[in-house]
């Protein structure tokens, strides 16, 4: 059933407040996905701050242009928008958690983040950075391993001085 011109420019509308208020953009491939599949990716995206939408490609690279970031690369196949307000890197990553699960059904095909288009790969890559709590605590690690060793060489450079004394 097509859609009228006054519902696609509705549609047109609100992809363009999505894209423009996102801080990423992720382009997925969705293909015999259940609908309790997507209803459970909608929900993780929900959780981090993101929103999963699916539109014809033609309106999504409209909303794009009108949102002042681009032309939309080619993508074959069925695709779907999702935007994060929040977390950038936990949109990536929640996407790319889901592909790896569904490898058939759902592959990242890239994306938008910082001003720039970015490639499937590269989008991937964004997926795996942990977390910023997760970096921090690794920072913090290091931090305090490092404390400890030293800590250690003046507790034995203070032995030792006692023993010489």
């Amino acid at each position: 059933m097509a859609i009228s011109r006054a519902k696609k420019e509705e549609i047109v509308k609100t992809l363009k407040e999505d894209i423009s208020s996102a801080k990423a953009v992720v382009f997925a491939k969705f293909h015999k996905l259940s609908v309790g599949k997507i209803s459970d990716l909608r929900r993780k995206f929900r959780a981090v701050g993101g929103k999963y939408t699916v539109s014809k490609k033609t309106l999504i690279g409209r909303a794009f242009q009108d949102a002042g970031r681009g032309d939309l690369p080619a993508m074959e196949g069925e695709v779907a928008l999702i935007t994060g307000r929040e977390d950038e890197l936990a949109l990536f990553k929640t996407a790319g958690d889901f592909a790896k699960k569904e490898k058939d059904a759902f592959q990242i095909l890239g994306g938008f983040f910082e001003g720039k288009l970015i490639g499937a790969e590269t989008a991937k890559t964004l997926g795996m950075i942990p977390s910023r709590e997760a970096l921090i605590a690794q920072v913090m690690q290091v931090m305090l391993g490092n404390i400890r060793k030293f800590m250690y060489v003046v507790d034995q450079l203070k032995s030792k001085q006692i023993t010489n004394n």
